[in-house]
């Protein structure tokens, strides 16, 4: 089980993605959209520490990846902040999220002091394998992201008050 992992983020890009559906319940301030994203490519830098697969997978370094066909559901409950001039801000009190990948090509740079021939063995090993890897992964990604997630919308919900979210 992985019991860490960080990546600090250099670039993230994806340029288009669909909004499948959205539920709502205004009243309660639940709700729940399902995305797919065709393409999405990282580059990062990684922080490791756990077992995958049942191999060590302690360690740092650069990491790049493209995963297609990616399918996300997020759900989020809202709680009423404050109430500023007659307008209700929001904050965030809860986000679950789940995902799916379809295609993964991912890999390490600059690992094992340089030496290319690991580097190769290893990147060859986690693309046969990248489905499982992201089994093992998953909790530790969905813990990342959520948090991400929580944020982003908590600073969006401090600055739009809920009159202008509902139309």
């Amino acid at each position: 089980m992985l019991k860490e992992l960080e990546k600090n983020i250099n670039e993230f890009l994806f340029l288009t993605s669909k909004l499948v559906s959205l539920s709502s319940d205004v009243d309660t301030l639940q709700f729940q959209l399902t995305m797919e994203i065709p393409k999405i490519k990282v580059r990062a830098q990684y922080r490791s520490s756990g077992v995958l697969i049942l191999v060590q997978a302690s360690g740092a370094g650069d990491y790049w990846g493209q995963y297609e066909g990616v399918k996300a559901k997020v759900y989020f409950k809202a709680v009423p902040q404050e109430t500023i001039d007659d307008l209700t801000y929001l904050a965030v009190e809860q986000v679950k999220m789940d995902f799916s990948v379809k295609e993964i090509n991912m890999g390490v740079e600059n690992i094992a002091n340089g030496n290319s021939i690991i580097q190769a063995a290893l990147n060859l090993f986690i693309n046969s394998n990248s489905q499982e890897l992201l089994k093992e992964m998953k909790p530790a990604l969905k813990a990342k992201l959520t948090t991400v997630l929580h944020n982003f919308m908590d600073k969006l919900f401090e600055r739009i008050p809920l009159e202008y979210w509902i139309v």
